[in-house]
């Protein structure tokens, strides 16, 4: 499975990641984020609810592009139930940066 785009509700897009977020799809992943924000798209929910495995690469692709959305009144959300992904966001600290929700509906309404 590669990457799914899709816009939710006016200003909200999600994107479903693939069971592995890693050094193999992690640029892809920042380029269609950098697509989305130059066509004004600031609110994005990264749906990691059918991915498995994370490396730094992914982390490092998720957190890419979290000032570009701020700094326009939006935000990059996570929805995973992943034990796994939970763990190595509190390991790295970056449950303190990026606000992670259980499901997609969760993370599109919290904006």
């Amino acid at each position: 499975m590669s990457f799914n785009v899709q816009k939710i509700t006016g200003d909200i897009t999600v994107i479903d990641c693939p069971r592995r977020l890693d050094a193999n799809v992690s640029e892809e992943l920042k380029k269609i984020m950098l697509e989305l924000i130059e066509d004004n798209k600031y609110k994005i929910v990264i749906n990691l609810s059918n991915t498995r495995y994370v490396d730094s690469s992914g982390l490092g692709a998720i957190v890419s592009r979290i000032s570009a959305t701020r700094s326009n009144n939006g935000d990059v959300r996570l929805a995973t139930k992943t034990q796994a992904i939970l763990d190595l966001l509190d390991l790295t600290r970056l449950n303190k940066i990026i606000k992670c929700y259980d499901d997609v509906n969760k993370a599109t309404k919290s904006f």
